[in-house]
């Protein structure tokens, strides 16, 4: 668990961005073995990829203010990827169509991930982008 101590600022980062809280806070509490950071926008998640330099993002595609849509969630892998070519990004969408996992794939995401989330099978596919991150350094 992420228990916030200082010894835990030598894991790799990990950014989560969602617009719902609740998913957000049971992702930093459920993986392991990451620093987390959160987003809930376009802006916010940005502003903390920039700060933070992540290796693996968790990625919403249904963001503010296109919550039902995907416009906003593209618009950050994009910017994520175009900041940081070698971070992993794992979409996790509530959108179970086959198009967006592949339009997510083919826009340069590590994966997609179909809400909802079972933090078990979620943290082995972070651990995965991130051995995958680490590959490509």
């Amino acid at each position: 668990m992420n228990t916030g101590s200082a010894n835990v600022m030598d894991n790799p980062k990990l950014l989560i961005v969602d617009d719902d809280q609740g998913i957000r806070t049971q992702l930093k509490w459920g993986i392991e073995g990451f620093d987390i950071i959160t987003a809930n926008s376009r802006q916010k998640a940005i502003e903390q990829f920039e700060k933070h330099h992540p290796s693996v993002v968790t990625l919403d595609l249904g963001l503010p203010p296109d919550v039902e849509g995907t416009s906003e969630g593209f618009a950050i892998l994009d910017a994520i990827l175009q900041r940081g070519a070698d971070t992993k990004v794992v979409v996790v969408s509530g959108s179970e169509e086959n198009i967006n996992s592949q339009k997510a794939k083919d826009n340069g995401a590590f994966d997609f991930y179909a809400k909802p989330v079972e933090i078990e099978s979620l943290q082995k596919l972070v651990n995965c982008a991130y051995k995958a991150h680490l590959k490509g350094k």
